[in-house]
């Protein structure tokens, strides 16, 4: 009896002595385990911040190469320039966000392709900034994009530093399907399409930025491209000293009419078809030559006024084509001199016109003199300008545009180079570019100049 207790005491020692013993191996086992554990989940967090911060490189890497191979389609377009151009677009756009990275753009002029290269050190983690060398470590990422084919130049604003170079406002639009749209303006609004208007091209390329919603554009517009030159800034204008006219003026000039008239006029206008090359019914028919009209040329209500081929000269006075007329012209030009010369086509007027194929003005339908003030505008308010076959040159001026019909869809091309353009109230202004439909030649750095990129892979 007297054993029983030591027994027992010896009994409770031993459990102890064993449970202890157990928690000990759990304590060395997890001693030993736990820094397994914690290295499998630094690594795990390691690669995935890895794969996170690759991936955003390389969608940078990618926007890039497409970026520098769509300026490679310009003609005026240099491997350094585009290299540079890449450079900085890689700081404006990306510094902030990706932090500091180091990137080696790559042109192949004979290849059409743009290569961009980035690198960057990756965050700081758990284990793999340690475990490896700076070099290995490295995240390295890169694209090429290929510049293929052919893209038009159908559209340049030469205004370089203020904002509203190409404006479009309300239900205005300006759809060049087959040709890129260019602006010079360095101006964060250089580009501005607002409210329901629409801007639809094969490319938009702003100097500067481009104000506007998503819904604005299409496709959405390339910013920070290079500055285009004025491809047509070497031309001789036509001499034109003297006067072969003074003061024409043709048709009768109209009453004064209210808002509700002059819209029925302007509908009535629209349906008539202004490419027949006879007297419209009920107009007088005028015939007038090419030559220099000093103080303008006006022509009013029931004129139906033909043009000679040939290049008319409008001299410190304005062309104005008035409610109820036509002005018809094949092969003609347009120069206009002084700071009263412009032209304005009023809403029910109907303009049929086409470039000379040949001479000073060959492709140019309309230019303006270099002297011209930045003041002046000249204005598209027909509601049946649909043949304005050719290049509207106007490169001190402002082009502004306020229709109700479609502008320009039957010509098989129209170019605009113009300081700025503007278009506002409903205008759908057409630009194409079926070049080979017609034997008006196109102006060097206009039309074909450039095609589409993609990524290769």
């Amino acid at each position: 009896m007297p054993d029983e207790p030591q027994s027992g005491r010896r009994r409770v020692n031993l459990l102890s002595f064993i449970r202890h013993c157990r928690n000990g191996n759990v304590a060395l086992n997890f001693a030993i385990v736990a820094p397994l554990l914690l290295a499998a989940a630094g690594f795990g967090v390691d690669f995935q911040a890895r794969l996170s911060q690759e991936s955003q490189l390389q969608d940078a890497a990618d926007n890039l190469a497409l970026r520098a191979a769509r300026e490679m389609l310009l003609q005026n377009a240099t491997a350094s320039t585009v290299e540079a151009l890449v450079r900085a677009w890689a700081d404006a756009q990306y510094a902030q966000g990706l932090g500091p990275f180091t990137i080696t753009p790559e042109v192949d002029d004979a290849a059409n392709t743009a290569t961009v290269n980035i690198a960057k050190a990756p965050a700081a983690g758990f284990f793999l900034t340690h475990l490896a060398s700076k070099q290995d470590r490295m995240i390295e990422v890169s694209a090429t994009a290929q510049a293929q084919g052919v893209t038009n130049v159908c559209v340049i604003a030469l205004e370089d530093e203020a904002g509203d170079a190409i404006r479009a406002s309300s239900l205005a639009k300006l759809t060049a399907p087959k040709c890129a749209i260019l602006s010079n303006s360095t101006s964060s609004s250089g580009v501005n399409i607002s409210n329901s208007a629409k801007l639809t091209a094969g490319m938009i390329c702003s100097a500067g930025g481009a104000a506007g919603a998503s819904m604005n554009f299409d496709p959405q517009p390339v910013t920070d491209c290079p500055v285009y030159d004025d491809p047509l800034a070497g031309r001789t204008p036509p001499a034109s000293s003297g006067c072969d006219s003074t003061n024409m003026r043709l048709g009768d000039v109209p009453q004064s009419i209210s808002g509700a008239i002059a819209a029925a006029l302007a509908a009535s206008a629209a349906a008539v078809d202004g490419s027949n090359p006879n007297t419209l019914t009920g107009f007088d028919r005028y015939d007038i030559e090419s030559g220099v009209y000093c103080g303008g040329l006006e022509i009013n209500a029931e004129a139906d006024v033909h043009l000679a081929p040939g290049i008319y000269v409008i001299k410190d006075g304005p062309l104005k084509i008035g409610f109820g007329s036509r002005l018809y012209g094949e092969n003609v030009g347009f120069y206009f001199e002084g700071d009263k010369a412009s032209f304005t086509f009023e809403p029910a007027s109907i303009i049929h016109l086409t470039a000379p194929k040949e001479g000073l003005m060959a492709g140019l339908l309309f230019w303006d003199s270099k002297d011209a003030p930045e003041s002046k505008s000249h204005y598209i308010l027909s509601s049946n300008a649909r043949q304005l076959l050719g290049t509207i040159y106007l490169p001190r001026s402002r082009l502004e545009i306020a229709s109700l019909k479609p502008v320009a869809d039957q010509s098989a091309y129209t170019a605009i180079v113009a300081r700025t353009i503007k278009m506002s109230g409903t205008p759908t202004l057409v630009l194409n570019a079926n070049y080979a439909a017609t034997d008006i030649p196109v102006p060097n750095g206009i039309g074909p100049t450039g095609g589409q990129v993609f990524l290769r892979e």
